[in-house]
């Protein structure tokens, strides 16, 4: 025979539900959290090797890059002059 349960029952249940959600909510925020300092990692090592590489480009290279500098300047100037 079916009886519906009683309030005492739907109260656990309901509070073991909360439960479970706030767990899945916390290993979700954790998981989140991990993947973003990854990303964050990876980031500024590819930022370092970057200003490595240009670093290294402006010294073997000094003319060539000061007329880069100059061209993407006057670039720029024209860009934000209208």
């Amino acid at each position: 025979m079916f009886t519906s349960p009683t309030k005492e029952t739907s109260t656990i249940n309901l509070k073991d539900g909360t439960c479970d959600i706030g767990g899945s909510l916390h290993d979700a925020a954790h998981h989140a959290g991990r993947n973003v300092r990854s990303m964050l990692h990876r980031a500024s090592d590819e930022f370092s090797h970057a200003r490595d590489y240009v670093g290294t480009e402006i010294r073997s290279n000094p003319v060539r890059s000061s007329m880069v500098a100059l061209g993407v300047g006057v670039l720029l100037g024209a860009l934000l002059r209208r």
